[in-house]
């Protein structure tokens, strides 16, 4: 039996990082037969880690990008969600926010890892080697920015306008290269193109739900609801288009097709310094919120990605050789099916509804500002956030408040205060939301869903709670000629990060939470 350090005779000349966006491990086995490129060659030439979890309970894109780019938790750093609200400035904050920095296209606010209190596994590789390479793509800024880590060499994602941009905080000029590449990707000319079946129908039929299922979305403006497939891009206004494309398979092939570009322009796995590439495909997350994980749509995404990313591979084994690049396969989170679709099947599900729930909240918030003080208490997305002035005996009388009204709305199963989630024991639960506080940051009150209640009211899939279903994600390290074999050993995500910097040969901070994991080969 070979031990993990045996895994390559010598670290790979690059390490490419994959990430699916909403990519489940349930997915990738429940299409299994029916896959043939990319996903097929990293199954069948590696390690499967099947029992891989998230240990924080806001299972989120921002939060899950940068645990598997840092192996550190979330909340003590200070992720503790693609946003929240900011007590010292009275208003939302979004994870990748930079002040300082401009978006090198519309010159507007930009993103980067500027306020991230943490290094991540590029920064770790270009400090041993500053001859080492690190690139990040993915169609959400968040995502590239949490992959790309503190001082990368390239940091890209998509505007949601037609192009492919950067920040001021990693480069000065968008490069000439991507300039041209945005204007070939032509994504404005998609509306003359129609999102189809790959496959024969009877394929979809037979391995997805039904199609124009109650529950989905329509992406549409034709008249009606008519959440069906195909989907015709004229039917959908052009604006809406552009700020959908980077969800849609179409925006995954084209990201990967940068890839390839990134891979010739920073000249990357061309020498024996290890080279990081990290990509970040954003479309299963798109699709699956608009229409399930279970959906033809999601079925199709997930064929043509197999496809795409098999193109990609192909590439990548012509410029490199497969057997000199490490793959890396994860997921930054789950998903929960349709309320509509688990009822079907038995379970006690539903939609928390925004009506309800805001009116509640509304009428607590007026009788705080009566009894203890207006303003004093701002509620932001599942969170209350107190003002620093309130006193601790008032803190609590606000608190038992809260806690008594909001576990009235229909599906929230949890009210609980930052205090007593983290004096509570470390059961599973209790243990993945304690992961997630902050101690300054945090908010003072947090609602927490009952399980298979989706947070989104109207219609479509949700994630972002403790529970397995959002938690599971999938963890493959492939090469080629690498054993196909299964390791069932429970792991975490923030042992990812760490279990890479072992293959590559690269120190891991004293600080960092997870640990290298052992990866064994079967005689």
């Amino acid at each position: 039996m070979l031990a993990n350090e045996n895994l390559l005779d010598k670290p790979p000349k690059l390490v490419v990082f994959l990430v699916i966006d909403q990519g489940t491990p349930d997915l990738l086995n429940k299409y299994d037969k029916l896959y043939s490129g990319g996903l097929r060659f990293l199954v069948d030439n590696g390690v499967n880690f099947t029992q891989t979890y998230h240990d924080y309970s806001n299972t989120s894109t921002g939060p899950g990008h940068f645990v598997l780019a840092s192996g550190m938790h979330p909340g003590p750093v200070g992720i503790i969600g693609n946003q929240w609200y900011d007590r010292s400035l009275g208003r939302g904050w979004y994870c990748a926010e930079d002040t300082l920095s401009y978006d090198l296209i519309s010159n507007d606010k930009a993103s980067s890892y500027r306020n991230v209190q943490a290094t991540a596994l590029g920064d770790w590789l270009k400090s041993q080697n500053p001859k080492s390479k690190v690139v990040s793509l993915s169609g959400k800024d968040r995502s590239a920015v949490m992959m790309g880590g503190k001082n990368p060499d390239g940091v890209f994602w998509y505007n949601k306008k037609g192009s492919f941009t950067s920040s001021s905080y990693y480069i000065k000029k968008i490069p000439f290269w991507l300039r041209k590449f945005n204007k070939e990707m032509g994504v404005k000319f998609y509306t003359d193109s129609t999102w189809s079946f790959l496959k024969n129908k009877n394929i979809y039929d037979e391995n997805a739900r039904s199609d124009y299922f109650y529950g989905e979305n329509d992406w549409t403006t034709s008249d009606g609801y008519n959440p069906s497939f195909p989907i015709i891009f004229k039917d959908i206004q052009i604006d809406r288009l552009l700020n959908l494309f980077y969800v849609t398979p179409f925006g995954d092939r084209s990201l990967l097709e940068l890839s390839n570009l990134a891979i010739k322009k920073y000249k990357l796995g061309k020498d024996d310094n290890t080279d990081l590439l990290f990509i970040g495909l954003s479309a299963a997350d798109g699709v699956g919120h608009s229409f399930g994980p279970y959906s033809q749509e999601q079925l199709d995404n997930l064929l043509r990605l197999d496809k795409n990313l098999g193109h990609f591979i192909e590439n990548v084994d012509q410029k490199i050789g497969n057997s000199n690049v490490l793959y890396v396969l994860s997921s930054d989170h789950g998903v929960i099916e349709l309320p509509e679709y688990l009822k079907e099947k038995g379970f006690t599900s539903g939609r928390i509804p925004s009506g309800v729930r805001d009116s509640i909240v509304a009428k607590t918030l007026i009788k705080i500002d009566s009894d203890f003080g207006e303003n004093k208490v701002n509620r932001y997305g599942y969170g209350f956030y107190y003002d620093d002035s309130i006193q601790k005996k008032e803190r609590n009388k606000i608190s038992q408040l809260i806690k008594k009204e909001m576990i009235k709305i229909p599906g929230i199963g949890m009210v609980l205060t930052k205090d007593e989630i983290l004096s509570s024991d470390d059961d599973k639960i209790n243990s993945r939301l304690k992961n997630m506080i902050h101690p300054i940051k945090s908010p003072d009150v947090l609602m927490i869903p009952k399980r298979f209640w989706s947070t989104r009211s109207q219609a479509g899939a949700s994630h972002g709670t403790p529970y397995d279903y959002d938690s599971h994600i999938p963890f493959f390290i492939s090469s080629k000629g690498l054993k196909k074999i299964s390791i069932e050993a429970r792991i975490s995500s923030i042992d990812i990060a760490p279990t890479v910097s072992s293959i590559i040969k690269v120190t891991v901070p004293d600080n960092v939470n997870g640990k290298s994991v052992k990866i064994f080969y079967k005689d």
